[in-house]
């Protein structure tokens, strides 16, 4: 990524925080071509979202011809774009049959009816898990516009973890259509129904979040919440309670622990089971590309904030998020979300009803002519209201923003002092 290191903040998000520190730059990752740039209407919500319930593995993507599929962990998702003719075509009018080691697509109505689809048919070259498969006819993320759509099929991974390396995931597929139905023995007879009986037939409809499982909650398992951003990405780190994680990791493999949903100017992040409840759900300072969204569990080692001894290290497991910026929204952002603690702490739904919400709330002051002590002034009224109810940990976060505005203003600094000696930071305070 050549673009600037990220910027360093912490931030209070449902859960208790720490103070601020440094946010480390992620490793470069492997290369890849520039995104599409995508501009966002205004006027245009719910956008559509992406739903990631699944860790991304390598090879990320792939394509041959019509058909794209995405890589994961657990699972690898087809999708093919319905074409021009099939606007009226729903799921329950696909017919999708899947055994350990084929796939099987038609469509009941539409211009193609009763034909099988070849694009997304045929012999795999890996095994899958046919009653853990769905399928299910989604917006297609890349259009803003909200009219394309595609079919997604998702097939789960007999193995999980093992990596499908093969260019194509098909074997050839002219084999599909070069078949001869016709049994001339017994046994070839006997072998056809085994073959048959050996497909499932998927219920149409992507599999509900509320299906999940309760594993934990936020509250548990999630302590620290870091941020930054680069040129072109944000990231985000959730620095996870060891003992929590390990009894979750004893209920659920640890690429069906989180899930995430990402629209062009919102983001929710959540424990799978606990959905309500989202780790992080507001809107950005900006537009991304919600197809690039990438979890990955992982740990960090960072300096002891506040040790008497400096130096002193640690080593913590954590989940990084990172969201690409769309070519429309490279640069610095004023914050990466905004996301306010009330809607954190109450139900919430999907991110789609979200939006709409958003949609009724009143508009943010104006404030294209604000200096910087406005904005600081604006940051020390939340320091100080979270002070005064005893909650030291965001107050220090708030006269932190503020001080980024009026970095020598003395009463903000004395008051960033006293709530870092409440929270028993004294080597901070003294700083």
């Amino acid at each position: 990524d050549s673009s600037t290191p990220p910027n360093p903040s912490r931030l209070h998000m449902g859960f208790p925080m720490a103070t601020p520190t440094g946010y480390p730059a992620s490793q470069p990752g492997p290369q890849r071509p520039p995104p599409p740039s995508r501009e966002v209407p205004v006027d245009v919500l719910p956008l559509p979202v992406f739903r990631l319930r699944d860790v991304p593995m390598e090879p990320r993507e792939g394509a041959c011809k019509d058909l794209r599929w995405r890589h994961y962990t657990g699972s690898v998702q087809l999708h093919w774009n319905l074409p021009s003719g099939w606007e009226g075509v729903q799921e329950s009018d696909f017919e999708v049959r899947v055994s350990e080691s084929e796939i099987f697509v038609r469509c009941l109505k539409g211009p193609r009816r009763s034909e099988v689809l070849g694009a997304i048919s045929g012999r795999l070259k890996q095994e899958v898990n046919p009653k853990a498969c769905w399928f299910a006819i989604e917006k297609d993320v890349t259009d803003l516009k909200c009219q394309q759509r595609h079919l997604t099929v998702d097939l789960a991974k007999k193995f999980p973890g093992k990596p499908w390396t093969d260019k194509y995931i098909f074997h050839d597929q002219s084999e599909l259509f070069n078949r001869q139905s016709f049994a001339w023995t017994p046994e070839q007879a006997k072998q056809q129904e085994s073959d048959a009986s050996c497909l499932v037939t998927l219920q149409p409809g992507r599999r509900a979040d509320v299906k999940d499982p309760f594993i934990t909650s936020r509250g548990w398992l999630c302590s620290e919440l870091e941020q930054g951003q680069s040129r072109e990405h944000l990231y985000f780190r959730i620095i996870l309670d060891q003992k929590k994680l390990d009894e979750a990791l004893e209920k659920v493999p640890y690429f069906r622990l989180f899930g995430a949903d990402t629209s062009a100017r919102h983001f929710k992040l959540f424990i799978r089971g606990d959905e309500s409840s989202p780790i992080m759900m507001g809107e950005l300072g900006g537009q991304v590309l919600p197809d690039h969204t990438e979890l990955e569990l992982t740990r960090v080692t960072r300096e002891v904030e506040g040790h008497r001894i400096k130096g002193t290290m640690e080593t913590l497991p954590c989940l990084d998020v990172t969201l690409t910026k769309s070519p429309t929204s490279l640069g610095a952002w004023e914050f990466p979300i905004n996301s306010d603690e009330q809607v954190l702490n109450k139900p919430q739904g999907d991110l789609e009803d979200f939006q709409v919400q958003q949609l009724k709330r009143e508009p943010s002051p104006d404030r294209s002519d604000w200096t910087p002590d406005d904005w600081a002034d604006e940051q020390k009224e939340k320091a100080d209201a979270a002070f005064k109810e005893g909650v030291f940990r965001d107050a220090v976060v708030y006269y932190t923003r503020a001080l980024k505005h009026t970095p020598r203003n003395e009463r903000l600094l004395s008051n960033r002092s006293a709530a870092y000696s409440k929270i028993s930071k004294f080597q901070l305070a003294l700083e």
